[in-house]
Protein backbone atom coordinates (compact mmCIF):
# COMPACT_ATOMS: atom_id res chain seq x y z
CA UNK A 1 0.00 0.00 0.00
CA UNK A 2 1.19 3.51 -1.21
CA UNK A 3 1.90 6.33 1.69
CA UNK A 4 -0.30 9.15 1.23
CA UNK A 5 1.50 12.38 1.28
CA UNK A 6 0.06 15.60 1.56
CA UNK A 7 0.26 18.90 -0.45
CA UNK A 8 -0.54 22.47 0.60
CA UNK A 9 -3.09 24.37 -0.68
CA UNK A 10 -2.82 28.11 -1.27
CA UNK A 11 -6.26 30.50 -1.01
CA UNK A 12 -6.01 33.31 -3.38
CA UNK A 13 -9.26 36.08 -3.38
CA UNK A 14 -9.75 38.86 -5.15
CA UNK A 15 -12.98 41.63 -4.72
CA UNK A 16 -13.35 42.94 -8.43
CA UNK A 17 -15.34 46.54 -8.89
CA UNK A 18 -15.38 49.22 -11.33
CA UNK A 19 -14.94 52.79 -10.18
CA UNK A 20 -18.62 54.01 -10.96
CA UNK A 21 -16.46 57.77 -11.96
CA UNK A 22 -13.70 56.78 -14.43
CA UNK A 23 -15.02 52.64 -14.92
CA UNK A 24 -11.57 51.57 -14.28
CA UNK A 25 -11.33 47.90 -12.65
CA UNK A 26 -10.14 47.58 -8.79
CA UNK A 27 -9.37 44.92 -7.03
CA UNK A 28 -10.59 46.05 -3.36
CA UNK A 29 -8.38 43.22 -1.38
CA UNK A 30 -5.07 45.50 -2.68
CA UNK A 31 -6.92 48.30 -1.33
CA UNK A 32 -5.85 50.06 2.21
CA UNK A 33 -9.07 48.11 3.62
CA UNK A 34 -8.39 44.79 3.08
CA UNK A 35 -8.45 43.28 6.12
CA UNK A 36 -12.21 44.58 6.95
CA UNK A 37 -13.17 43.52 3.75
CA UNK A 38 -11.39 39.93 4.54
CA UNK A 39 -13.06 39.78 7.48
CA UNK A 40 -16.53 40.35 6.26
CA UNK A 41 -15.81 38.12 3.61
CA UNK A 42 -14.49 35.02 5.28
CA UNK A 43 -16.30 35.56 8.10
CA UNK A 44 -19.72 35.38 6.07
CA UNK A 45 -20.91 38.87 6.26
CA UNK A 46 -21.53 39.80 3.20
CA UNK A 47 -23.81 42.63 3.89
CA UNK A 48 -21.37 44.33 5.79
CA UNK A 49 -19.59 45.62 3.14
CA UNK A 50 -22.79 47.48 1.34
CA UNK A 51 -22.38 51.13 1.81
CA UNK A 52 -18.75 50.66 2.75
CA UNK A 53 -16.69 54.09 0.98
CA UNK A 54 -14.22 53.27 -1.39
CA UNK A 55 -11.63 55.70 -2.79
CA UNK A 56 -10.69 54.86 -6.04
CA UNK A 57 -6.64 54.55 -6.95
CA UNK A 58 -7.21 55.71 -10.20
CA UNK A 59 -9.37 58.55 -10.21
CA UNK A 60 -9.30 59.49 -6.49
CA UNK A 61 -13.28 60.20 -6.46
CA UNK A 62 -14.61 58.09 -3.39
CA UNK A 63 -17.86 55.63 -4.08
CA UNK A 64 -20.06 53.06 -2.24
CA UNK A 65 -20.12 49.60 -2.32
CA UNK A 66 -23.17 48.18 -3.57
CA UNK A 67 -23.77 44.17 -3.20
CA UNK A 68 -21.10 41.73 -3.25
CA UNK A 69 -22.07 39.33 -6.16
CA UNK A 70 -20.68 35.87 -5.52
Amino acid sequence: MTEKISADAQLSWRLDTDCPYCDEGIDLADCGDSEDFARAIFGNNWGALKGVEVVCPHCKEDFLIGEVEY
